[in-house]
C-alpha cells in the first residue's frame, strides 16, 4: 500500500511539473530529420519553465539505448525561464533517443523521452495504382532493417498525422516504396522517409489539382502529400520526386498529358524546390486502348530533354505484368532498377555504365533506303533478341513472337524482315526500299487472343538487361551522301591538302589519318558543314606515306566512310648524298629510259609516284646496282621514286618529267 501510495505521489508530482515547462522545439518519437552537407541533422530541444523551484535542466543524448552526450543549462529569469539545446546526430544506420530532465537542489525528474530519431534522406512517390504497388504486400515481410525506415501518414479520417515505421499504417508506403527504402539503407547505411500520395485509377487532373491559395490544403490528393512533407520539416530537402502515372489516361484520353505533366512539374518546382524529378514510361496497357497512348509513352520518354532535372526510365518487360500491374517480383525489379538511378545521382554509385534505359537518338536510311539504322545513348551495348516463346493465354500450347514485328513505318507492320545489334546500334534490314518518314516501336495497344492478352516481349535491351524505351513518331532521316571522291595532294614538306565535294545536310565532318599503312584510322580533326578541303599541318615524318578517310554526320543522320586516300609530302630538301645513287637523266623526257646506279646499293624495287601518292610505274627484279626503266605515257610533272634495297632500306630520289 505505501508503495503505492509513493508510486501515485511521483505521478501526480510529474504532471503537476510538466505543466510548467512549455516547449517549444521538440523531437517526436520516430521522427527523421534531413541530412545535410556534413551528412548530418541538428536537433533543437526548447522551451521555458515556470516552476521556480527549478534551478536547472539537462538533456541526455542516447545513440542505440547508450548515453553519448549529456547538456546542462541553469534556468534564469522570472516568471518564465527559457531554456535551449541543440545537438547533432548522424545519417547512419543508428536510432537516437533524447531524455529531458529538470533539477531543484536536492532532486530530478525526468519530464520528456524521445525515441526511434533517425536521420537521412527524403522521396516521394506519386501516381496510381502501380506506385502504389499494393501487389502481394503481405511478401515484403517486416525485415531487420526497417527500424531506420520511415513513413509519415494520416490517419484515415485525416485529422491527424504522426510518424511511423515503413510498413506501417498498412499499405501507405506500398512495395516499391519498401524495397527501395531496404535497398538505399542496405546499400549505403542510410535511413529514409518516404512519402506515398499515389491514388489507384487517377488520373494526372485530380493528382495534381491544387489549391493555389493554400497549395498544402488537404482537400486534394497533392494538397494532402504536400502537408505531410510539410508537416515533417522536409518539403524542401527531398532527395527524389519518383512520378509513375499515365495508365488513366492512356486508356481514357490521352490529350494534352505534355501539358498537364508540364503543370505538374511546375507545381514540384514551387513547392519543393529543385528536387530531381525520376519519370517512369509507363507500359504497353491491353484492349481497347486509345490510338495516343503511343504517343502519350513518347512524351514521358522525352521529359527529361523537355524539362531540366529529370530522369526517365522504361517499364516494358519487367516482370510480372499482366497488361496494367505488377506482381510483388515486378515491383522489386523496378524498385531495383530505379536505386541504381538514384544511387548514382544521391550517393556518387560508380558503377553507372548501361543502367539507364536505351532511347532512341537517331534512325536513319542507308543509301538504298532498305534499311534504318537507329541509333541510342552513347555507351550503350544493344542486344537484338529476334523471339520469344510465350505460352497461350487460354490453354495449353505456345507461340513464338518476333521481335521485327514490333516496328511500324509511317504506324505500318511487315516491313521489318530482320535485325541486327552492335554496340549502341540496331540495324533494321526492310523488305525493299521505303519511304516512310516516321517510325514506332512497340504498338500503341495490345491483345491477341489466345496467345496472350497483355504485351510480353520481345523487347530491345542492353547487356545489363535494361530495356529500350518505347518510342512513336521518331522521324527517320535520309543518309548523308557518302564522299568516294577524296582526293589528297602535297603542297609542302610538311603540308598536305585534303579536298572532297561539299555536303550540305552534314554538320559536323570528321577526318581520320593513318600512319605507314591503310590501318589504325584515328581522328585528326572535326570540321564545319560549309567546309570542303583540309590541311594537314601535323605530318611526323617528311618521308612518310599517309591515308586519309572522312566521314559526316548531323543531328539526325551521317555518312559512311569515303574512299581512303593516300598522300605523301612535297620532298624539296636537298637530297642526300651517302649512299650514292644516280637517277638520270634529271629532267627526262616522257617516253624515254631513266636509268638509276647505284655504287654500293643492290636495288630490287623501283615505285615511281606522283605528287597525290598514285604509284604510276613499278618494277621489281633480281638485286642488281643498274636498272633502266621505260617512262612510256607520264604526264609532265614532279614525281618520287622509292628505291627498295636487299639491306632493307629506301631510298627516295625526286625526277621530273617534261
Amino acid at each position: 500500500m505505501k508503495r503505492l501510495y509513493c508510486t501515485l505521489l511521483l505521478i501526480l508530482y510529474y504532471f503537476s511539473v510538466s505543466g510548467q515547462v512549455k516547449f517549444t522545439e521538440l523531437p517526436r518519437n520516430l521522427q527523421l530529420y534531413p541530412r545535410d552537407a556534413q551528412n548530418q541533422a541538428k536537433i533543437v530541444v526548447s522551451g521555458t519553465v515556470t516552476w521556480s523551484e527549478f534551478e536547472r535542466i539537462a538533456v541526455k543524448v542516447l545513440r542505440e539505448g547508450v548515453v553519448t552526450g549529456i547538456l546542462s543549462q541553469t534556468l534564469v529569469g522570472e516568471p518564465e525561464k527559457p531554456f535551449s539545446f541543440s545537438t547533432t546526430i548522424k545519417a547512419e544506420r543508428a536510432e537516437y533517443g533524447l531524455q529531458i530532465y529538470l533539477y531543484t537542489k536536492t532532486d530530478s525528474v525526468l519530464i520528456a523521452q524521445r525515441s526511434r530519431i533517425v536521420c537521412g534522406d527524403i522521396y516521394i512517390i506519386h501516381g496510381q495504382s502501380n506506385a502504389k504497388a499494393l501487389a502481394e504486400l503481405d511478401s515484403y515481410g517486416i525485415a531487420p532493417e526497417d527500424r531506420f525506415l520511415r513513413n509519415c501518414a494520416y490517419s484515415d479520417d485525416l485529422k491527424s498525422i504522426d510518424w511511423y515505421q515503413v510498413t506501417d499504417p498498412y499499405a501507405s508506403v506500398g512495395g516499391f516504396g519498401i524495397m527501395l527504402q531496404r535497398l538505399i539503407v542496405n546499400t549505403y547505411n542510410m535511413p529514409t522517409l518516404v512519402l506515398n500520395g499515389a491514388v489507384g485509377g487517377t488520373g494526372i487532373v485530380d493528382l495534381t489539382a491544387r489549391d493555389p491559395a493554400n497549395p498544402a490544403n488537404i482537400i486534394t490528393y497533392y494538397g494532402q502529400l504536400l502537408s505531410r512533407a510539410q508537416w515533417a520539416g522536409v518539403a524542401n530537402q527531398v532527395k527524389g520526386f519518383i512520378w509513375k502515372q499515365g495508365e488513366e489516361e492512356a486508356g481514357s484520353n490521352p490529350t494534352n498529358y505534355d501539358q498537364k505533366f508540364g503543370q505538374l512539374y511546375s507545381q514540384i518546382r514551387e513547392d519543393y524546390g529543385n528536387v530531381r524529378v525520376y519519370v517512369g514510361q509507363i507500359n504497353i496497357l491491353r484492349t481497347a486502348r486509345l490510338e495516343g497512348a503511343a504517343a502519350l509513352r513518347d512524351f514521358q520518354r522525352r521529359t527529361k530533354s523537355l524539362f531540366s532535372n529529370v530522369e526517365t526510365i522504361a517499364t516494358v518487360g519487367s516482370r510480372g505484368y499482366d497488361g496494367i500491374h505488377y506482381t510483388a517480383e515486378g515491383h522489386k525489379q523496378m524498385a531495383f532498377e530505379q536505386f541504381r538511378q538514384i544511387a548514382r545521382d544521391v550517393y556518387g554509385f560508380a558503377d553507372t555504365l548501361q543502367i539507364n534505359s536505351p532511347d532512341i537518338k537517331q534512325a536513319f536510311y542507308n543509301t538504298r533506303k532498305d534499311s534504318i539504322t537507329l541509333v541510342f545513348d552513347t555507351g550503350m551495348d544493344m542486344v537484338w533478341k529476334a523471339d520469344t516463346t510465350v505460352n497461350f493465354a487460354n490453354g495449353p500450347g505456345s507461340h513464338v513472337k518476333y521481335q521485327k514485328d514490333y516496328f511500324y513505318l509511317d504506324e505500318l507492320p511487315g516491313w521489318v524482315v530482320a535485325g541486327s545489334a552492335q554496340q549502341n546500334r540496331v540495324k533494321l534490314a526492310l523488305k525493299g526500299p521505303a519511304t516512310a518518314r516516321f517510325l514506332r516501336y512497340l504498338p500503341s495497344e495490345y491483345s491477341n487472343p489466345p496467345t496472350s492478352t497483355f504485351f510480353d516481349g520481345p523487347t530491345l535491351r542492353n547487356k545489363r538487361g535494361m530495356r529500350a524505351f518505347s518510342f512513336d513518331g521518331f522521324p527517320v532521316a535520309d543518309a548523308i551522301p557518302t564522299v568516294s571522291t577524296l582526293a589528297a595532294k602535297p603542297i609542302s614538306e610538311k603540308e598536305i591538302q585534303l579536298n572532297w565535294p561539299a555536303l550540305p545536310t552534314a554538320q559536323v565532318q570528321i577526318i581520320e589519318r593513318a600512319d605507314g599503312t591503310p590501318v589504325n584510322f584515328r581522328q585528326i580533326a572535326s570540321l564545319t558543314a560549309r567546309e570542303a578541303s583540309f590541311t594537314d599541318t601535323n605530318l611526323p615524318d617528311p618521308f612518310g606515306i599517309y591515308y586519309y578517310r572522312m566521314r559526316a554526320f548531323s543531328a539526325v543522320s551521317e555518312s559512311q566512310y569515303s574512299n581512303v586516300v593516300m598522300g605523301r609530302p612535297l620532298v624539296l630538301g636537298i637530297e642526300p648524298t651517302a649512299p650514292l645513287v644516280q637517277v638520270y637523266p634529271n629532267p627526262v623526257a616522257t617516253g624515254q629510259q631513266l636509268h638509276i646506279e647505284s655504287d654500293q646499293l643492290q636495288i630490287t624495287r623501283i615505285d615511281l609516284r606522283d605528287l597525290t601518292g598514285r604509284l604510276v610505274k613499278s618494277w621489281t627484279g633480281p638485286a642488281r646496282k643498274t636498272v633502266a626503266i621505260a617512262l612510256d605515257g607520264l604526264a609532265t610533272g614532279l614525281y618520287v621514286a622509292d628505291l627498295g634495297t636487299t639491306q632493307g632500306h629506301t631510298v627516295q630520289r625526286k625526277l621530273i618529267v617534261r
